[in-house]
């Protein structure tokens, strides 16, 4: 369905003088990309929007779409899988906004999450594997990244925000807890 659409996309280009035909391939990719890396947003401001949860659902977004990107983890085999996954994961993240209270376990499921992101980070994909100095790139930039958002969690608590603070929490919680079957795969495989 996506091939489907990118490739219409990128005839229509070339059929409009707008791109080379040469070139169909690169732009064919650079469409692939740019709509995996917004769907998720797409996703979340359309589930948030139904239940009536958009500022939240945005907040949760964010960080775990920021993180994501260099934080790798674990990726489903198939477009569809993934898209029903990725529903029903923003589904049960953006609920679990409206019971999770701002506790003792959340603040620390949060440092476990920010610690476990700064050292696991980046997870190779089977897709595509990093070379030795995207491996550290990726590393500062999560670190960076995961630190910003402490700040932002804790910046809405002492300010008394705790709705933003709980969605900024799932946003860090999220993208580590798609790291742990890589990572316990990657144990497995050593062990």
């Amino acid at each position: 369905m996506i091939s489907g659409f990118i490739g219409n996309v990128s005839t229509w280009l070339i059929k409009h003088n707008a791109i080379k035909p040469e070139d169909k391939e690169l732009y064919e990719y650079a469409i692939y990309s740019f709509i995996i890396t917004v769907s998720p947003l797409f996703l979340v401001i359309l589930i948030s929007g139904i239940m009536g949860k958009l500022c939240e659902g945005i907040v949760i977004i964010i960080p775990f779409m920021v993180l994501r990107k260099f934080s790798g983890g674990f990726h489903a085999s198939k477009a569809g899988t993934c898209f029903a996954g990725s529903c029903a994961l923003l589904f049960l993240c953006i609920s679990a906004a409206s019971y999770v209270t701002c506790n003792m376990a959340l603040k620390i499921l949060t440092a476990v999450a920010a610690v476990s992101l700064c050292i696991c980070s980046p997870v190779d994909s089977e897709n595509r594997r990093l070379s030795n100095n995207e491996k550290i790139t990726y590393k500062r930039t999560t670190w960076f990244i995961v630190m910003f958002f402490m700040v932002v969690f804790i910046l809405f608590l002492v300010t008394g925000k705790e709705k933003f603070a709980i969605c900024i929490a799932i946003g860090l919680i999220l993208p580590a807890s798609l790291q742990l079957p890589c990572i316990i795969s990657k144990t497995k495989i050593k062990g």
